[in-house]
């Protein structure tokens, strides 16, 4: 049985194998502080560069999270109202013509 690494060098790993796949895509033309293509920026992010826009994304993903949770939950049932009782007698309604 092979021991499992920590998670954070798991993570760690997977950073640096897409940093090393996305860096080559994002071409030698870029500066080092690009800010404005999406590849440039998600390195950003997996570098932990970008902490604002981590944070923006974390909380775009919990209220997904929260929404698909509330969604896929099924409604309890409604709560049995009790009897109100026979209805009162309608009110006699007096017609008067109008000419």
């Amino acid at each position: 049985m092979t021991a499992t690494p920590p998670l954070g060098e798991q993570l760690r790993g997977l950073v640096e194998s897409l940093t090393g796949a996305l860096g080559g895509a994002a071409g030698e033309d870029h500066a080092a502080e690009c800010r404005t293509c999406p590849v440039c920026t998600a390195l950003a992010v997996l570098r932990g560069q970008r902490p604002e826009l981590s944070e923006a994304l974390a909380d775009l993903l919990t209220t997904a999270a929260t929404a698909l949770r509330g969604s896929a939950r099924p409604e309890d049932p409604p709560a049995p109202q009790p009897d109100p009782g026979p209805a009162p007698a309608p009110v006699p309604v007096q017609r008067i013509e109008v000419a």
